[in-house]
């Protein structure tokens, strides 16, 4: 599941921060869907931010970057 959403842009909804989980919204299907997500480095990324998906995690989490 996760896979087929990384090379989009997402939303965050729930702060990322080292080592923890977050939450983000993507833009898929006829619709949008939350996932869990991490920061692909060790940086804070603030709710509200855009970002961009460069990896699965497995099942619904999602690794991402800022933009």
């Amino acid at each position: 599941m996760a896979s087929e959403v990384i090379g989009k842009y997402a939303r965050v909804t729930a702060a990322i921060k080292p080592g923890r989980l977050g939450e983000v919204v993507i833009e898929i299907r006829a619709g949008t869907e939350r996932f869990l997500a991490r920061a692909a480095d060790e940086s804070v990324i603030p709710r509200h931010a855009r970002v961009l998906v460069v990896g699965s995690l497995g099942g619904r989490t999602v690794e991402v970057v800022t933009v």
